[in-house]
Formats: C-alpha cells, sequence, structure tokens
C-alpha cells in the first residue's frame, strides 16, 4: 500500500536570491530573475543556469562552478548521448563497459551506475529506486535532440536536493512546443557503423488560447561490432576470445510535455535492450543469452504560478517506474533476473523577494519508494534463487538564502534537513560568498556537504545491514574573469573528503574509511561575432584511498579538452573539432586487494561537419569519431574483474555517422 499519500503538500519552500555581483546599484530597481525570459537572459552573455539554486540566474552568480552546454553546442560537435556531451564538460570523463556509461566527476568513478550525481530532467528526478543510477548513455529515456541546454553543476547539492546530490547536479532543460519552429513538424534519420540507424519524429506547437505541446517519439537499432577480442579468454572453449555477433543494441522512447496557462504534465519512456560481448559475475563468455532490457518511465505534473508582488508557488506531483531484467548463462545452468521499483513523491516551492535585495528558500519534498523487487529464477527449472523486497519512504525540508551584503558582495548560504528511511537524520549545509572587486572579475568562495543513502542493491544482502550513508565535504575556491568581449576563463581548486566510503570489498558492500580528491580546473570560453566558438579546459587531480593511501579507481590525473566550431561558409556550413586527452587509469578485482592492469592514456579526435538551412528547413551533419583510430580501453566496472581476470574494456575505433534533419 501508497503510505502517507500527502505528505508532502504541507511542506512550503521559499527561495531568495540576493542580487548579483553585477546588479545596479541601491537606488535603481534591479533586475527580477521571474521576471525576465529565457531569450533576454541569454542576451546578457553569461550563461544562465537553474538548477544551481532552483531560479534562474547567471552562472558568475551561482553558489557553484557551472557549465551550461546548449543545443547548438551539441549539433556542432556531434554529440550522440548524454555521455557525449558531459565528456567534453571540465572534470567529467566517461567509461564504457560495453553496456552501460559510467561518469567520472573530478577524479571520481567508482563505476556504481553514477549514483553520486543526480540526474534531472526539468527539475525531475532521473536516478532510479533501485541503484539510485543515473543513465547517461543510450540508455538515457530523452533524445538528444529535444534538448535546450545542459546544466552541469560541481560540488554537492544535498542542500537543496537531498540524495544523490554528492560530486553534481546535472539538470536538463528541454525544448518547448514554442521551439519547433514551420508548422511545428520535425523528423530526423542517422545512419553509422555497425549497421547502426536511428529516427525521430517530433511535433510541438503553443496555441493561441496558452495550450503548449510536445510529442517526440524515437527508435534505434544497432548490430554493433561482430567480433570483439579479449585477451583474457583467448582458449578453443572460448572461441579462442572472440564475442562474436554480441554486442547488438536496440531501444524505443516516448518523451512528451502538455501546458496549459499554470499547469505542466510532462513524461519519458525508453525500453532498451543491449547484448553484452564481456563476461561478468561469473558467466560464460560469448553466449547471446547474457543481455539485459532497461524499462523506465516518468509522469510528472507541475503547477508553477506567479503571485504578483507576493511570491511565487511550485509544486509538483510525480510517479516513476524503473524495471530490469536480465539473462545469465553460467556453467549448465540459465538463470533469469527481473528488478522493479516503483515511487511517487511531491515537493512544493514558495520563492519570495524581500526589499529587491534578498531571496529566502524554504522547501519540502516527500517521497515514497513502495516497491522495490529482486528475483532471480532458474529459467530451466524455475526454482527461485533469490526474492527480495522493500519499501522506504523518505522527507526533507530545507532553508536557504541569498542575502546582499553590498553592491558588489552576495551570501549564499542554506541547509537541508532530510529523514531517508531507517538511516539517522541527516543535515547538509552550503555556503557561499560572491565577490565582483571590479568589472568581470568574480570570486566564489564555496562550501557544502552531500551525503548518498546506501541503495537497494548494497542493502540486498540481509546478512550485512550494518551499512551507513556516506558522506562529503567539500571545499572550493573559484575565480571567473571576463576578457574582453568575446572570452571568458575560469580557475578553480578544489578539496574532496568522503567519510564511510560504500564499496564492495570482501564479496559485501561495507563501510571504509573514505577517499579524498583535490585539484585544480582551468577553462577558456569563447563566442565570437563571427559564429566561431570554443572551449578549452585543463584538469589536474590527485584521489586516494585514506585507507590504503593508493589512487583510486579509474581516477585519471590530467584531463585536457578543446571544442573549436568554426564557420565554413557564412551561417550555414560549420565544421566542429573536439580533442580529448585522458592520462592513465587504474584497474583492480573488486573483492580483493590485487591491483589491477592500468588504462593506457590516450586522446581521441572527433571530427564534424554541420550545414543548417542550406535547402530550408534541412539540417545535415556528418561526423567521424576517434578520426585517428587509436585504440584504447577503459576500466572495466564493478562487475568484471574477477574471476577473469578482466581489468580493461576496449573502446571502438574509428566510427561514423551521417544524419538528416527536416523541419516543417
Amino acid at each position: 500500500m501508497i503510505k502517507g499519500a500527502f505528505f508532502g503538500v504541507g511542506f512550503i519552500c521559499i527561495t531568495i536570491a540576493g542580487r548579483a555581483a553585477d546588479s545596479p546599484p541601491p537606488n535603481e530597481k534591479p533586475i527580477e530573475a521571474p521576471e525576465i525570459s529565457l531569450e533576454q537572459l541569454m542576451k546578457l552573455e553569461v550563461p544562465i543556469v537553474e538548477a544551481a539554486s532552483k531560479y534562474k540566474q547567471k552562472i558568475t552568480e551561482a553558489p557553484s562552478s557551472v557549465t551550461v552546454i546548449t543545443s547548438d553546442e551539441v549539433k556542432r560537435y556531434g554529440h550522440r548521448t548524454l555521455a557525449d556531451i558531459l565528456e567534453s564538460a571540465p572534470g567529467f570523463y566517461t567509461s564504457y563497459d560495453r553496456n552501460y556509461s559510467f561518469l567520472g566527476v573530478r577524479g571520481f568513478n567508482p563505476g556504481d551506475y553514477n549514483s553520486r550525481v543526480l540526474l534531472m530532467v526539468d527539475g525531475h528526478r532521473i536516478n532510479n529506486s533501485l541503484s539510485d543510477g543515473a543513465a547517461i548513455g543510450t540508455e538515457f529515456l530523452l533524445d538528444v535532440d529535444l534538448n535546450d541546454r545542459v546544466e552541469i553543476i560541481r560540488g554537492p547539492g544535498s542542500s537543496l536536493y537531498g540524495n544523490n546530490a554528492f560530486l553534481g547536479v546535472i539538470n536538463v532543460i528541454t525544448r518547448r512546443g514554442r521551439d519547433m519552429t514551420g508548422n511545428g513538424a520535425e523528423v530526423s534519420g542517422e545512419i553509422g557503423r555497425f549497421d547502426t540507424y536511428k529516427g525521430r519524429v517530433s511535433y510541438g506547437h503553443k496555441f493561441k488560447n496558452d495550450l503548449e505541446i510536445l510529442l517526440s517519439g524515437s527508435i534505434y537499432d544497432s548490430r554493433g561490432q561482430k567480433n570483439l577480442f579479449y585477451k583474457e579468454f583467448d582458449t578453443p572453449l572460448n572461441n579462442n576470445g572472440v564475442a562474436h555477433k554480441a554486442d547488438d543494441e536496440a531501444f524505443k522512447s516516448f518523451f512528451g510535455t502538455i501546458s496549459f496557462h499554470d499547469f505542466t504534465l510532462e513524461g519519458g519512456y525508453i525500453t532498451r535492450e543491449k547484448g553484452n560481448p564481456t563476461a561478468l559475475n561469473f558467466t560464460e563468455f560469448n553466449d547471446p543469452r547474457l543481455r539485459t532490457t532497461d524499462k523506465r518511465g516518468y509522469a510528472d505534473l507541475k503547477y508553477n504560478h506567479e503571485f504578483i508582488d507576493v511570491l511565487d508557488l511550485t509544486a509538483r506531483l510525480y510517479y516513476d517506474r524503473q524495471d530490469f531484467d536480465a539473462g545469465y548463462p553460467y556453467p549448465g545452468v540459465f538463470y533469469k533476473e527481473f528488478q522493479v521499483g516503483e515511487w511517487w513523491g511531491t515537493e512544493v516551492q514558495l520563492t519570495k523577494r524581500l526589499w529587491d535585495r534578498h531571496t529566502l528558500t524554504f522547501g519540502g519534498e516527500y517521497r515514497n519508494d513502495f516497491r522495490q523487487e529482486d528475483r532471480i529464477v532458474n529459467a530451466d527449472t524455475g526454482d527461485v534463487a533469490t526474492n527480495l523486497h522493500r519499501d522506504r519512504e523518505n522527507y526533507g525540508v530545507y532553508l536557504e538564502g541569498d542575502f546582499t551584503i553590498v553592491t558588489n558582495l552576495h551570501l549564499n548560504a542554506g541547509a537541508r534537513y532530510d529523514q531517508y528511511g531507517d538511516f539517522d537524520p541527516t543535515y547538509n549545509p552550503r555556503v557561499a560568498l560572491i565577490y565582483n572587486p571590479i568589472g568581470q572579475s568574480v570570486f566564489k568562495a564555496l562550501y557544502g556537504t552531500a551525503f548518498r543513502a546506501p541503495n537497494f542493491y548494497e542493502l540486498s544482502d540481509p546478512r550485512f545491514q550494518d551499512i551507513k550513508p556516506e558522506t562529503i565535504t567539500t571545499y572550493e575556491l573559484v575565480y571567473e574573469q571576463g576578457i574582453g568581449k568575446y572570452l571568458r576563463s575560469s580557475l578553480a581548486g578544489f578539496y574532496n573528503k568522503i567519510d564511510d566510503l560504500i564499496t564492495f570489498k570482501d564479496q559485501r558492500y561495507q563501510n571504509l574509511k573514505g577517499a579524498e580528491a583535490k585539484g585544480l580546473e582551468l577553462a577558456l570560453d569563447g563566442f565570437w561575432p563571427s559564429g566561431m566558438r570554443g572551449r578549452a579546459s585543463y584538469t589536474f587531480q590527485q584521489t586516494r584511498d585514506r585507507s590504503t593511501d593508493e589512487v583510486l579507481t579509474d581516477s585519471p590525473r590530467h584531463l585536457a579538452k578543446l571544442n573549436l566550431s568554426v564557420p565554413l561558409w557564412k551561417d550555414k556550413i560549420f565544421a566542429g573539432l573536439e580533442l580529448q586527452s585522458v592520462s592513465k587509469r587504474t584497474s583492480s578485482h573488486l573483492g580483493t586487494d590485487i591491483p589491477g592492469t592500468d588504462a593506457g592514456a590516450y586522446g581521441v579526435v572527433n571530427l564534424t561537419l554541420f550545414s543548417q538551412n542550406l535547402a530550408k528547413g534541412f539540417d545535415l551533419s556528418a561526423s567521424v569519431y576517434n578520426l585517428l583510430d587509436r585504440k584504447f580501453s577503459d576500466p572495466a566496472s564493478q562487475v568484471h574483474g574477477r574471476l577473469h581476470e578482466q581489468d580493461t574494456i576496449e573502446q571502438d575505433g574509428r566510427t561514423f555517422r551521417v544524419k538528416l534533419t527536416y523541419r516543417f
């Protein structure tokens, strides 16, 4: 039964945002964020972010280090998935185990399905209730063509969002019906290497009665690499280490929004099936029955109303579901696994501006994970090997304020109280001082904490229930500097300390002493009137296990990136170049102290030619990924490496994609 159906409605949230460092003098009325359209804000040249404080503000005012990647950049660089987008951002990197994509943030990537990053679509939490994971590859439910922009907020966000906002928050803002040009219809098709095909049909429109809709469906199919060689299985019994026709993938997805006046109903769904060419969890190698099916869907009803000169009210009610099915071929037996997670929740938020100088946020959220199931069955005999059932209730209240101390100095401070299941309550603060001494110079001093509660998987063994939430404390200094009209630079120094780190060791999940990471992050962004744009970044990071003093698994010390888009002919044809360099990373055998093989350093070059409106309504792009055909590998994920010492997973060589979009 669902309990506490209307618990969250009793909570209120008030958000108060002080005037930024470059706000007008005290004798002038400042610009109020809720009254400015996004189009107007973007003309201010400095990008806008919503998720950092739960209201629109320039990234120079946000109490975090922020990167915003727009849909135009996605087109120019040929990004295919959210993982591609995030991989281009400073301090982020990804690993792929031929099934799922894993996100690394400032040197921390334990390969646990991204449970330490909060992923949202239009403010709706996408992390599921089983692994708390955030899907970012082809398993992500939103087609990248529906992105308006992606907000990347570094650092702990539990002071506003509670669980999972551990290393950062990612908020994908979708396109609206009014953004669809022409008659509102759009079709897209693409082909790529390995017999890969994808199609999309979308329709959007805003009607005169204020009704606005956006509906979109996508379909994808890929045979994958025909033969993949893994040296760990190079024996005659294992087809000499060759996985044959075992890399296939297919998905179907849908997304839609319907808005009328103050109400918005939004929902998405994806079903994705993937063959796995590796051998994991002791399974047989080169067996086509080793495959997974993921289904993820949600519906979110949101109410947003501005009571003029009083406050803004936002309330939402949502329902989510996650299904996971897998086949595991073991020697002499074949098992099937079925997992289901269902949950619902509600949140209420009020925004009030005081004396044109300050903004307070007081809010509340309730969530009920009313169904968490995991069942493993012998497919031959029907015998049930595992049958787990759980449920969990969570709620949190938070208060945050942004206060103008003097014209060019303001303070952002707040905290959130969470009661997560049966664990002890947790309290997580965040404090930021933002100072604009002169011109385009901005300094930020940031402090915050966050937590991540043990998830359903980590609590699945009834013999080991003594694990507790892990916590992180972050200190960061940021210097942002505008250089003339067309350049903006940033320099950040950070230190992250993790306590009670939850890790799989000695055949069970347990809390270890923790880990720490420290480093420097430099970035330079440019945008010129000619249409040329670019971003360069370098990150130096050092991570270590505080128990052993060893470098963390899958943690490169150096990341260097360059994205450059140049117009080749007017505003019609562009060339997009992407360079990424990653230093070596360590791997390890899970459940043991045996060091694994290093994944060597690598550099890749991606090239995209993109044309828009060469003919009315037509966009065409052609991309080559890993242009120089470099061989490189990623460290294996948590489910590899124990039996067959499969420490690294080789990645694709040179691939291509051609894409055509028509709007009518």
